[in-house]
């Protein structure tokens, strides 16, 4: 029981360290995969430029002229708000020849098109410089201040320069936010929500989007780093000290192609039912990203490659849901120690086999049990304090005396 008590506090510890947070990341994902749990859709529509839709007559790279005929087919639905994943940013050689001459004329389209959209956001992409010896002009980006910020910065992203951002009248014309995503070789669990830039504190492409959602500014926007980032008086997001949310991959959203969209706004202007209907769109967040085969790069916990589109839409469908993933609190782990302490007491008066396979079974049904808590409430348990434990367990019954053998009640 001492020994139970002891490796018990240091799993505690070591469950937030590498590779234990490792391990529980991973049974959080598992936890997600596996849950059959039902709720309405969030209030979002993922419109997909899609493998379908680059085959036909918008190839990749777009140009100016692709992104607009999205705002003018989106806008007749009338969303909410719109957000574009993509940076509008291009290179004049990669485009078609007929692209090529009519650029003017299509930028000039693009930019009356947003001055249209009621709320729009911009995707951005922050980097370093080529030469870091050559610091780069500091550019002007939506900054929160100082006295709404808590906690220690140092493990939120830092970037020094701006590598992709559409060019400064549309900038201006809309909201920006920054769609780096973090390296991971184990799958992407968590969306950033805030990255530094020459120091300064910056909303991500998620966050800002939130922010137009729920019609909150800047300055109303407080954040306790590690704990939580709060949206006025809307919502309350949970975060790490990397300034990163769970993402809760089963939270349904509406995924709508791009040439459906397009066709869906022709089949309504001549009176005839659209392939998609005007309420998936309506009163909605519009969100255009790339979900080709070409940006399905990383691997997502319910079991496929995905895009950071997709990414970007399950996490703000998840706080549009409020569905906000929480770790049950330390008072489960003493719970833990105490139950196997208790448990290991009469374990060396059994058998090792029935020990061994009684302490297995034992975890079997705290993993269904985790799962079935998980369903409910979205609340995780933790999984290497009690995995580890049992180990333990199971190793000390086998290491054991020999079984002593059975006397008869005759022979007796």
């Amino acid at each position: 029981m001492f020994v139970v008590l002891v490796i018990g506090l240091a799993l505690m510890r070591e469950s937030h360290e590498q590779p234990g947070a490792t391990i529980e990341q991973n049974f959080v994902s598992w936890l997600v995969a596996n849950t059959t749990r039902q709720s309405p859709a969030a209030p979002l529509a993922l419109v997909e430029i899609n493998d379908a839709s680059l085959a036909g007559e918008h190839p990749w790279p777009w140009s100016p002229l692709d992104y607009a005929l999205f705002l003018e087919a989106v806008l007749n639905f009338k969303p909410d708000v719109v957000g574009i994943e993509p940076p509008l940013e291009w290179n004049l050689k990669e485009l078609p020849p007929d692209a090529q001459q009519k650029f003017p004329q299509y930028e000039k389209i693009l930019h009356d098109r947003i001055l249209r959209a009621p709320k729009i956001l911009l995707g951005a992409e922050l980097g370093f410089p080529e030469d870091p010896d050559i610091i780069p002009p500091l550019q002007p980006v939506p900054v929160f201040k100082t006295e709404n910020l808590t906690g220690s910065v140092n493990a939120i992203p830092e970037f020094t320069s701006i590598e992709r951002e559409p060019r400064e009248d549309l900038r201006l014309a809309a909201a920006l936010g920054f769609t780096n995503l973090p390296a991971s070789e184990n799958g992407v669990s968590r969306a950033p929500l805030l990255f530094r830039y020459r120091g300064q504190v910056v909303p991500s492409f998620v966050l800002q989007g939130l922010m137009l959602w729920f019609k909150v500014t800047l300055d109303e926007v407080k954040i306790n780093i590690g704990s939580q980032i709060t949206l006025g008086d809307k919502a309350k997001v949970p975060i790490d000290s990397a300034g990163s949310m769970l993402i809760d991959w089963k939270s349904p959203l509406t995924r709508v192609s791009f040439d459906d969209l397009l066709l869906a706004v022709q089949q309504a202007e001549s009176k005839q039912k659209p392939v998609v209907a005007p309420e998936v769109v309506r009163g909605r967040f519009a969100l255009l990203a790339r979900t080709d085969a070409g940006v399905r790069t990383f691997d997502l916990p319910i079991g496929r490659k995905g895009s950071p589109g997709e990414l970007f839409a399950a996490a703000i469908a998840t706080v549009q849901n409020g569905h906000f993933i929480h770790r049950v609190g330390i008072w489960f782990d003493a719970c833990v120690i105490l139950f196997l302490m208790i448990w290991s007491w009469p374990l060396h008066r059994w058998r090792r086999r029935n020990g061994v396979i009684a302490t297995a079974v034992l975890l079997i049904v705290y993993l269904m049990i985790g799962l079935a808590v998980f369903n409910a409430k979205l609340i995780t348990v933790p999984l290497v304090l009690p995995a580890g434990l049992a180990v333990i367990v199971m190793i000390f019954r086998l290491l054991a005396p020999r079984d002593l053998p059975r006397v008869s009640a005759t022979k007796a």
